[in-house]
């Protein structure tokens, strides 16, 4: 199984609920997310990006694959001859067209994906498209829109006028290329956005943003009881082989099932993950996972735990890398508070456990 890290994102030297604590700063990663560039990136980093065939309908700027408004299917005179590598991105971002209009002209809904040597006709061009577009899916972060594009990050904030921000927001519509001379995005602001839950001294304030965002999200979607995200947490345990007595256990100290929690670290949801975790653990079930949804969010906490577990030498350590990082708790041990979580999640678990066998 792909190792998930779990660092959460916090300041110097506060922790996840304002406890004071030291870790390496997370990546923050969308909806609504930043990360910090001095952090390694994930193992999964330098793998290919997902093998097409990919959702034609989802694919990007679907409207025409630029900022306007229609897709132009008629033969633009010119054909392609495929090479090892292509699929029909890259050849829609090579050549200046749209992958739908790829798609139809071309007749390839049914089989989207590309063969070596396979000749494909090339839609008409509109001299005044835009540059191609993709829309910020829920889920989604600069460095999965970047893959899907085969782009580098850094691309992507170029053609955006970001800077150094990953901060993205949930339906905005990135260019793929160009300079961003031209780039009406307008950055998010923290009015009329949500408190959150625990204090914020002391964190960086595009993470803190990116959390208030990430909660006005959450809120604006449908909440489980309490009842049932617990029932939720422990279908997910039990089909990830995971004892649900210590998977609620982690879900009622981090959350106490309560779905609309978001920590100023961006610790989201039912089971406290990160958008970097999310991604992480999205890359372990072999799909994409939302955070802001519960099922995801339970089943990426889970997935994260169940590494942990593989990985570490005992429970204690494997909660505690859940909480702090394991790579952190190795490096330096424990933290106060990490070892509070720890003693407090097992001591629950253990009262289930006994429950059950009684």
């Amino acid at each position: 199984m792909t190792p998930v890290p779990t660092e959460h994102a916090s300041p110097t030297p506060r922790g996840r609920r304002g406890r004071t604590r030291a870790a390496h700063p997370d990546p923050l990663l969308v909806p609504a997310l930043l990360s910090t560039p001095a952090t390694p990136a994930p193992a999964f980093a330098d793998e290919p990006a997902p093998a097409l065939p990919i959702d034609v309908t989802t694919g990007p700027g679907f409207t025409a694959g630029t900022a306007s408004e229609s897709v132009p299917a008629s033969h633009g005179g010119r054909t392609y001859r495929v090479r090892q590598g292509d699929d029909l991105v890259s050849v829609a971002a090579r050549f200046g067209v749209s992958v739908p209009a790829l798609v139809d002209l071309n007749g390839l809904r049914r089989q989207p994906a590309l063969r070596s040597g396979q000749i494909l006709s090339l839609p008409e061009r509109q001299v005044n498209d835009g540059p191609a577009t993709d829309r910020v899916r829920p889920g989604d972060t600069l460095d999965s829109i970047a893959s899907r594009h085969r782009l580098r990050p850094a691309d992507l904030q170029h053609a955006n006028a970001m800077g150094d921000s990953q901060l993205l927001v949930e339906g905005e519509l990135l260019s793929l290329t160009g300079t961003g001379a031209v780039s009406a995005r307008r950055r998010p602001t923290a009015d009329d956005l949500p408190q959150l839950t625990a204090p914020a001294d002391g964190f960086p304030p595009e993470t803190v943003l990116a959390a208030r965002i990430n909660r006005r999200s959450l809120l604006a979607r449908p909440q489980p009881t309490r009842r049932e995200a617990r029932t939720l947490v422990e279908g997910t345990a039990l089909a990830h082989d995971l004892s649900p007595a210590l998977a609620t256990a982690v879900a009622q100290v981090e959350s106490g099932f309560n779905h609309g929690v978001v920590s100023p670290g961006n610790a989201i949801g039912i089971m406290q993950v990160t958008p970097r975790a999310a991604h992480c653990a999205s890359h372990a079930v072999g799909r994409s996972l939302d955070v802001l949804d519960p099922a995801d969010n339970a089943t990426a906490g889970v997935v994260i735990l169940s590494t942990l577990l593989e990985a570490a030498d005992d429970e204690a350590q494997a909660l505690a890398g859940y909480y702090q990082g394991l790579a952190s708790v190795r490096a330096h041990g424990p933290h106060p508070d990490t070892r509070r979580f720890a003693a407090n999640v097992q001591i629950l678990a253990d009262r289930t456990r006994s429950e059950e066998r009684s």
